[in-house]
């Protein structure tokens, strides 16, 4: 049988690495896929994201929960749905603080957020018999790691002892936490509301050699 492990914001590179980063960066990722995209490319630089702008990407950015000025929209659930309702979007490249300079590291991981708990901990448990390892990574910020954690250990105890997950719990762990307050004080309060909508998507990121698809 696997064995399931929680890290805080460090991955291993011989099990299977699940990345969880609920405000904002793996929510967004989740809300792309779940509207059509067909693919995400983590980028660790806006040169390099420019670059995917000639070939067609729309790209999404921000440096401590603010949007980048060449970017055309933040890292946020709730722009990129206005986003893509005014324009059909298929390529997404982000950048964000604290995720995607990680998963540009890792290459290959599944994306978890409040928004896709569950989905996340069916394809767990098919992996878990597969004696697969599992690595929950708690991505966290300077801000805090409270809503991380939560989703890492309702997944992780899920999996583990087959603990209910706590909705109403896990809500108020992303209200409350340090990261909410903060993004809230820049205007991003809608994107905090959005994203305690837990299990709101039924859909299962998975990156292989960098970029994000649907599994």
């Amino acid at each position: 049988m696997a064995n399931y492990s929680i890290s805080i914001g460090r991955f291993k590179r011989d099990e299977l690495n699940v990345v969880i980063d609920v405000l904002r960066a793996s929510s967004t990722i989740v809300v792309a896929l779940a509207s059509g995209i067909r693919e995400i490319v983590p980028i660790g630089t806006e040169e390099a994201a420019l670059e995917l702008k000639k070939e067609g990407y729309t790209i999404a950015g921000e440096y401590e929960g603010i949007k980048l000025p060449k970017f055309d929209i933040g890292n946020s659930p709730v722009e990129l749905l206005e986003e893509i309702e005014r324009s059909k979007i298929e390529k997404l490249a982000l950048k964000t603080t604290n995720t995607t300079g990680k998963l540009i590291e890792m290459k290959d991981a599944l994306i978890c957020s409040s928004l896709n708990l569950t989905a996340i901990k069916n394809v767990l448990k098919i992996l878990n018999k597969k004696d697969k390892n599992t690595n929950i990574i708690a991505v966290g910020s300077e801000h805090g790691i409270t809503e991380d954690l939560a989703v890492a250990f309702s997944l992780y105890a899920n999996l583990n002892g087959e603990l209910k997950i706590e909705k109403n719990f896990l809500r108020e762990c992303i209200f409350k936490s340090n990261t909410a307050k903060h993004l809230i004080k820049l205007g991003y309060g809608s994107d905090v509301k959005f994203i305690s909508n837990i299990d709101r998507y039924n859909v299962v990121p998975v990156m292989r050699k960098g970029i994000i698809r649907r599994l």
